[in-house]
């Protein structure tokens, strides 16, 4: 029997792109068994500069409806945290990174930064924030479809965490 896996897949979206990679990456996480929790993180501006754009308004409200915001027993739960952020990082998921060695220790736990767009600079700042935190990062697979890719990489990273968790065998002497 293989070892169960718990996923914690967080994300920041404004108008649904870094949303629909996040779904993704949970849907190959579930099709590899994995048990998994989807969060989107709070926005950092202000109510005023939300309003003021009638489309991230609207995508807002949804994904206010659809998702709960990350709460301090998710990340202690899980064995691998998918990190989803925008192209252009607004902050969120740096901040909320930065952020998890205060619910607990982070070690043994692997961190899984995804960026629109594959965009290095916005993951740099995300792998550094996860690193520090106390968190095993696994390098962004993005290529071709973005969608298709991250449904990949989530069932690629359920298999690395749980060969991780498996139990060692020695071979007898």
């Amino acid at each position: 029997m293989s070892a169960a896996v718990n996923v914690l897949v967080v994300f920041y979206s404004r108008y649904g792109e870094t949303e629909r990679l996040a779904l993704a990456a949970a849907l190959g996480a579930l099709q590899e068994q994995a048990n998994i929790r989807l969060r989107r993180l709070a926005d950092l501006v202000s109510p005023a500069a939300i309003e003021a754009d009638a489309a991230w308004a609207e995508a807002l409200a949804r994904m206010q409806r659809d998702y709960v915001v990350p709460r301090p027993a998710d990340p202690v739960w899980a064995d691998l945290i998918i990190l989803g952020t925008p192209a252009r990082s607004h902050g969120e998921v740096e901040e909320y990174a930065s952020s998890l060695p205060s619910c607990g220790s982070m070690a043994g736990k692997m961190a899984a930064p995804l960026a629109a767009d594959n965009d290095v600079r916005t993951l740099h700042g995300v792998y550094a924030a996860s690193a520090c935190a106390g968190l095993i990062v696994a390098p962004s697979a993005l290529e071709g479809s973005a969608v298709a890719s991250a449904r990949a990489h989530g069932r690629a990273l359920v298999r690395a965490v749980r060969a991780l968790k498996a139990p060692t065998t020695q071979a007898s002497r």
